[in-house]
């Protein structure tokens, strides 16, 4: 049986700003979780890469460029909405619009606990 879901690693290094401040303030999970996309372009299969309270980083050969609204839809039925932010060749990501401690409670079946701690990574 295939599995859809596989936390393969966690990520605590901040980003750093152009000034060299940290901008990271979520634990991030490097993950392997099938995904879909919907916007107002259509739906879109592709793969969360890594995840945390406030975003995720998500594969997709779909055409969802910068400042697309997003739905996420994880496991066929947690919803997400969020923001393209970046988009990197079919690599983008999705900041939620949901704040973290709502992310928390949903995500808590699907990340590590060290990644369900609000506030700084």
């Amino acid at each position: 049986m295939a599995r859809d879901s596989e936390i393969t690693e966690i990520d605590q290094a901040p980003d750093e700003g152009s000034d060299g401040s940290e901008r990271r303030r979520f634990i991030r999970a490097t993950t392997v979780l099938s995904a879909r996309l919907l916007t107002r372009r259509g739906a879109f299969e592709g793969t969360v890469l890594d995840a945390s309270l406030n975003g995720v980083k998500v594969w997709t050969a779909g055409d969802v460029p910068v400042g697309s609204a997003v739905t996420l839809v994880l496991a066929g039925a947690v919803h997400f909405g969020g923001t393209v932010v970046w988009r990197r060749g079919e690599t983008l990501g999705i900041c939620f619009h949901d704040d973290p401690e709502k992310v928390a409670s949903i995500m808590a079946a699907l990340l590590p606990q060290r990644c369900l701690q609000v506030g700084h990574a």
